[in-house]
């Protein structure tokens, strides 16, 4: 029975040594990649929070943070999906489901501007999507090039 405890004792050991290892490099992680959106890395930062957040699925707040990573980078589809996954995770996390409608507005506008060069002007449905695109300038407080 001692020899078998001996080799267990060790594994365990090893084990544990492996794991303060594996959370002190994900505590850095996690500050290297909000110093890579700090300072307006946000491709890198993508790469360092899609990690984090695969290592660790069920932190909401990390899920948040890539769906920021993903719209500064100008991904909105992805940012809308990491948004949703936060949300899953913390339905309650009124920051992610404000950024998730924002751009989703974003997007949204950007549809109605590229509609009025394509759509005649007297066309009826062209002139209710001008309606909609000065509705959503006005929503997020943009000039009609989509410009603040």
């Amino acid at each position: 029975m001692k020899r078998l405890m001996k080799p267990l004792l060790a594994a365990l050991l090893f084990s544990l040594v492996l794991t303060g290892c594996a959370s002190h490099d994900l505590a850095l992680s996690r500050e290297d990649a909000y110093q890579a959106y700090q300072d307006g890395d946000y491709s890198t930062a993508v790469v360092q929070f899609e990690m984090l957040a695969r290592e660790m699925p069920g932190d909401a707040e990390l899920w948040f943070r890539l769906g920021n990573a993903y719209a500064k980078a100008m991904m909105p589809e992805q940012a809308v999906a990491a948004y949703r996954n936060s949300l899953l995770r913390d339905p309650q996390l009124s920051k992610a489901w404000y950024n998730m409608g924002v751009i989703q507005m974003q997007t949204a506008l950007k549809s109605f501007l590229d509609m009025q060069d394509y759509v005649s002007a007297d066309d009826p449905v062209g002139v209710r999507g001008l309606g909609m695109r000065d509705g959503l300038l006005t929503l997020l407080g943009q000039d009609d090039t989509g410009e603040k």
